[in-house]
């Protein structure tokens, strides 16, 4: 049961080297079975680009989106066909100790970030991937934070138990055979191991 996660989607899409829209990426999605509005692959359009995974460039219409391999030709072509088009490229901030933090689980990493913008009917995390990277959305803002994430040492533990489950959820997304309470468990039990034992 191979599913591909939105971030995994939008790179297939934009593989081919040609670039494309919000409204163009979600119409591919909705070809792999994911229900998906422009506004969808817009959220998940700028986590990439947060992420330096995808590179947007601004034209008079509805901005286009390509790989960072495919970015420079393009700037350059739609930069000679139209002078005001604007194309930038998202700065990798350096994650910091207080507030973003790298975890490494079975050999696959987890950028974790903290979006303040996020409200408190928002999930309490979001994660994608794309290769063997993960990438994790955490929402200050969500009650179960703001209630019991008051120090240090519970801030650890909280992203300690969203790190396996986070796993699990990738894990099990790259799995090809049935999915069991028990095959759950031991992918959960084993992540929790590997985060004690580094």
């Amino acid at each position: 049961m191979l599913e591909l996660s939105p971030f995994e989607v939008i790179h297939e899409t934009l593989k081919d080297g040609n670039p494309k829209t919000a409204k163009e990426v979600a119409r591919f999605a909705r070809t792999k079975g994911i229900d998906w509005s422009r506004e969808n692959a817009n959220s998940s359009l700028y986590k990439m680009m947060k992420n330096s995974l995808v590179i947007k460039i601004e034209t008079d219409k509805a901005p286009l989106w390509t790989l960072p391999e495919f970015a420079q030709g393009l700037v350059e072509k739609h930069t000679q066909s139209k002078r005001h088009i604007i194309s930038f490229k998202s700065k990798k901030i350096p994650l910091s100790a207080d507030t973003d933090l790298t975890i490494t689980i079975q050999g696959i990493e987890m950028e974790f970030q903290f979006n303040p913008d996020l409200s408190s009917n928002d999930p309490y995390f979001a994660p994608d991937w794309l290769n063997e990277k993960i990438f994790v959305t955490l929402n200050p803002n969500h009650p179960f934070w703001l209630t019991f994430i008051s120090d240090d040492a519970s801030k650890s533990l909280q992203l300690t138990n969203i790190a396996a489950e986070v796993y699990v959820q990738w894990h099990v997304s790259k799995m090809t055979t049935e999915v069991t309470p028990k095959k759950l468990l031991d992918i959960r039990d084993k992540a929790l191991r590997d985060i004690a034992l580094t």
